[in-house]
């Protein structure tokens, strides 16, 4: 687990949208995905779900919100 996921995990969650997350992060869209992908593998849960044409949390990704805004506020 990256810090730069945390950042992108943060960035979805909060936009609720793949591709505004990857605009504001400044990089592609696949490679966003790529990379929360591979957190959600690293925790073996999933954090998002499709929702129409954007995301929502899934119960696992709203319990994991407060901890990386935590660890991202100490960074």
């Amino acid at each position: 687990m990256t810090l730069d996921q945390l950042r992108y995990f943060q960035t979805a969650a909060e936009t609720l949208h793949v591709g505004k997350a990857a605009q504001i992060m400044n990089i592609s869209q696949p490679s966003l995905s790529i990379s929360i992908k591979k957190l959600e593998n690293e925790l073996e849960v999933p954090l998002f779900e499709p929702s129409g044409r954007g995301i929502t949390l899934t119960s696992y990704g709203e319990e994991f919100l407060p901890y990386v805004r935590s660890i991202l506020q100490q960074t």
